[in-house]
């Protein structure tokens, strides 16, 4: 039997106005990832960049909120990657290696990733060589052992996120290929649609148990733990440091 995170002890109701809340401030944002990508980045060595990936069937509008906030913080330079959720985790993850070696020329790389574009970003960091390019990784509500949401999904993409697809088992056996990259996960206790919610938990762990799937986008909280791993030092060969390892927690949300 699967353990599952505890439920949240908050009304369902609240939850649920919660999440509609953040669904719809997610639909009004969408039109803004429809723009041109930013320019490449200069040729710096010391640079870190930090590459945000959108979940499936989104943009990288969504990320509005959180990109201003990193921005404040002096965070950057940031670069949103989108693609086409229906091509497929591989494809986008080939999608993205290409933007990386076009548009992000010099230092170190960072991603900060929703949903399904947590996947992607681990294909490309185990099977395209990306793990030479990344110190972190940070997923929010990413299914990496799947969700049973998936069976009902009757597309490419639901055939790849149940939790016995072939691509999830790909990603288990390929995984010490990523073995120097830091991974933290950001779980919503409430989710919705990764379920079980333990599901979503990997390494590093921050557990979130009043938000749903789509609300960890817009959470103060979430935006603080996020940021206080992509300001953390990078011990040597990409271990995590201690500063890092003393972040994975359960918050309020």
């Amino acid at each position: 039997m699967i353990q599952d995170f505890e439920p949240s002890d908050r009304p369902a109701a609240e939850i649920i106005a919660r999440e509609i809340l953040a669904f719809a401030a997610s639909g009004l944002l969408l039109p803004f990832g429809l723009g041109r990508g930013a320019a490449s980045t200069p040729r710096k060595a010391e640079q870190r960049t930090l590459v945000l990936i959108h979940g499936y069937l989104g943009n990288s509008g969504s990320f509005l909120p959180l990109s201003g906030y990193l921005k404040l913080l002096g965070i950057g330079p940031i670069r949103r990657f989108d693609y086409r959720s229906t091509d497929g985790i591989e494809r986008a993850a080939v999608a993205l290696r290409d933007e990386l070696r076009a548009n992000v020329r010099g230092g170190r790389i960072d991603l900060v990733c929703h949903s399904m574009g947590g996947l992607v970003a681990r294909f490309y960091l185990q099977n395209l060589g990306g793990a030479r390019r990344v110190d972190r990784c940070i997923t929010l509500a990413t299914p990496h052992q799947g969700t049973y949401s998936a069976y009902w999904v009757a597309s490419r993409v639901g055939r790849e996120l149940r939790p016995d697809s072939a691509l999830l088992a790909k990603l288990a056996a390929t995984r010490d290929r990523a073995a120097r990259v830091r991974f933290s996960s950001i779980v919503a206790g409430s989710d919705n649609i990764v379920l079980p919610r333990i599901f979503a938990a990997d390494e590093d762990i921050v557990h979130v148990p009043n938000l749903g799937h789509v609300g960890l986008l817009f959470s103060p909280t979430v935006f603080r733990a996020i940021s206080r791993r992509l300001l953390a030092p990078v011990a040597p060969g990409g271990s995590p440091s201690a500063f890092d390892a003393a972040f994975g927690q359960s918050c309020s949300g």
